[in-house]
C-alpha cells in the first residue's frame, strides 16, 4: 500500500486506504481476541474461518473504491502483490 501511495498520493487513493488499514485493525484484533476465547481446535478453525472472510471483504471494499486509480500499471502490479500476499496461508 506504500508503493501505491508512492505514485498515486491523491484523496480518492489515500481515503481508501486509510479505511482498509483501520478495518483490518479492527479485524486483526477481533481474532486474535477471539482466538484467545477458543476452547477447542473447531473454534480456532471458525475462527481463522471467519478471519479470511472478513479479510476478503475489506480488501474487495478497497478494490471497488481504488477503481479510479487501477489505470495504473504501478498500482495493478501493487494491488496484486496485496492480493497474492493476503491469500497465501
Amino acid at each position: 500500500m506504500v508503493n501505491m501511495l508512492r505514485y498515486n498520493s491523491s484523496a480518492g487513493v489515500q481515503e481508501p486506504i486509510r479505511i482498509f488499514l483501520y478495518n483490518y485493525q479492527i479485524m486483526s484484533d477481533n481474532f486474535w481476541q477471539m482466538y484467545k476465547r477458543a476452547k477447542s481446535y473447531e473454534d480456532v478453525l471458525e475462527c481463522y474461518y471467519q478471519f479470511s472472510k472478513n479479510q476478503c471483504t475489506i480488501i474487495e471494499t478497497l478494490l471497488e473504491n481504488l477503481k479510479i486509480s487501477m489505470n495504473s500499471d504501478h498500482l495493478k502490479e501493487d494491488i496484486h502483490a496485496m492480493l497474492k500476499e493476503a491469500f497465501t496461508f
